[in-house]
């Protein structure tokens, strides 16, 4: 591999320098043969000499030129591939978006009368529990009520028989006559009567 680069290095060193030993061997030959015409030979020279470094240049520097241009066209053919790429994308991700747009523009007016009925029922649903927790409260009060006026009742029937038994003891004791014990008897008929009803 070493030799190979020693090789090249030195083959370049001879297309370079031989140009220059043979403009400056034909120039010194041209300009001693011929003063007046010296010109026209070197320029011949000079085109030989331009020719000469040209081919050394294309033949020795073809292949990395060649790779170099090879290398800038494939990125840039993968360049143009990944924009390419890229744009779809972002089309398709435009599109989605304007069809996103649409779709809620157009379920706007449903949406919103969806709410409103939503609303409306919640709202219905509230007043009719609010109706009936009122009517179950006022049934409760009602059973409440009911139940404590016949406690009421239930307690001064007890009172009534308490004090009649009390009074029967006490007449009884003070050895009543039979009269005072029938008027007394159906006194507590009546009353024990007028406080069940």
């Amino acid at each position: 591999m070493m030799n190979k680069h020693w090789m090249k290095v030195f083959a370049v060193a001879v297309v370079l320098g031989l140009p220059m030993l043979l403009a400056s061997h034909f120039g010194r030959a041209a300009g001693d043969a011929h003063h007046g015409e010296g010109l026209p030979t070197m320029f011949w020279l000079q085109v030989v000499n331009f020719v000469i470094y040209l081919g050394a240049i294309i033949f020795f520097a073809r292949g990395p030129i060649r790779e170099m241009f090879k290398g800038r066209y494939e990125g840039f053919f993968s360049a143009v591939k990944r924009a390419e790429a890229a744009k779809a994308e972002a089309e398709l991700k435009r599109k989605d978006i304007q069809d996103r747009l649409a779709k809620l523009e157009a379920t706007r007016d449903e949406s919103i009368q969806k709410a409103r009925n939503d609303a409306a029922a919640l709202r219905n649903q509230i007043v009719e529990e609010a109706r009936s927790l009122s009517a179950k409260l006022k049934a409760d009060a009602e059973r409440t009520a009911q139940l404590e006026v016949e406690r009421a009742k239930y307690e001064l029937r007890e009172e009534l028989l308490a004090q009649s038994v009390q009074m029967s003891k006490r007449i009884l004791t003070d050895k009543m006559q039979e009269q005072d014990q029938k008027r007394l008897q159906s006194e507590f008929v009546d009353k024990i009567q007028v406080v069940s009803q």
